[in-house]
């Protein structure tokens, strides 16, 4: 369940569910109906807590985050967007700052950081053992504040969960393969700009492959023959790094790949590489994936 609050003219969103829900404004707006999100565990695997002392910076996911105050908060992370909701302290990304019960919410293909509330009570509740101890009496301050603005009526629901896209099993599929470092970092680089991800994803895909990184080279390989075999998570992934192991077995494409500087595209997401091979490009679910990668005949 989502809430909208009006405060002082400032429309917010409260965010909340069994961990951390983040909903866009346009869906908000929509009063959209999304289907329920995936268990704990799940929520869990991408979230961490943050703990910064004043003054102090970080990078996750290409958001540069910055503590004004020491800060608590949770970073987490969706197929659409980037997430931290501060739980104590104060943090901004850019010009945009979030105190305790606020979320700083970055699309993964924008540049523009969002301001949205969240549930405290429902959040705390999906708190994982380790991070109750100093996380509880917080939320617990702020839940007992948002009651009284649900009370006098500043906040109502809206039935919205973002942290799942598209229904719970075809979002925990589309994580297993846009989740990764590589794919999110070639992503937020483009700011969603389809020939700039184009040429960011040959140009990693090339330089990995040069380079004998099997890991990102799996990566960068078009999930759908893989998902499409009806095998479980693990084993289309163990299958899709396999065949990646034997691209960089392959020495004399390593060598075509380590000329990337006369790499171009040809038509459309099509590029040449080295003169000698070709690297076909797909877009799945505003990513990029190597579709195919033949001999120049």
């Amino acid at each position: 369940m989502l809430y909208f609050q009006k405060l002082d003219f400032w429309l917010i969103v409260i965010l909340c569910g069994f961990g951390l829900i983040i909903s866009s404004p346009i869906m908000a707006r929509e009063n959209a109906a999304i289907a329920s999100q995936s268990s704990q565990s799940e929520a869990q695997s991408h979230r961490r807590m943050l703990k910064m002392a004043a003054g102090e910076s970080l990078s996750a996911f290409g958001v540069e985050i910055h503590a004004q105050t020491p800060t608590i908060a949770i970073l987490s992370l969706s197929t659409e967007m980037v997430t931290i909701a501060v739980v104590s302290g104060q943090l901004a990304v850019g010009a945009t700052r979030a105190r305790a019960g606020e979320a700083l919410v970055t699309p993964i293909d924008g540049s523009q950081t969002h301001l949205f509330g969240y549930d405290a009570e429902r959040l705390a509740a999906s708190l994982p053992p380790a991070w109750a101890q100093e996380m509880t009496a917080p939320l617990q301050q702020l839940a007992l504040r948002q009651k009284r603005l649900k009370f006098w009526g500043l906040i109502e629901p809206v039935r919205i969960n973002a942290a799942s896209p598209s229904a719970p099993n075809v979002e925990i599929v589309r994580q297993s393969y846009l989740g990764n470092d590589t794919i999110i970092g070639l992503r937020r680089a483009a700011h969603g700009r389809p020939q700039a991800l184009a040429g960011l994803t040959v140009k990693k895909f090339a330089e990995s492959l040069a380079a004998g990184d099997a890991i990102s080279v799996a990566h960068l390989l078009d999930p759908k023959p893989f998902t499409d075999s009806g095998a479980d998570e693990a084993s289309w992934q163990d299958a899709r790094l396999g065949f990646a192991q034997n691209l960089v077995k392959d020495t004399g494409l390593r060598r075509a790949m380590a000329a990337l500087p006369d790499a171009n595209a040809t038509s459309g997401n099509s590029f040449e590489a080295g003169g000698a091979y070709r690297i076909q490009l797909v877009m799945r679910d505003r990513a990029m994936f190597v579709s195919a990668v033949e001999p120049i005949q």
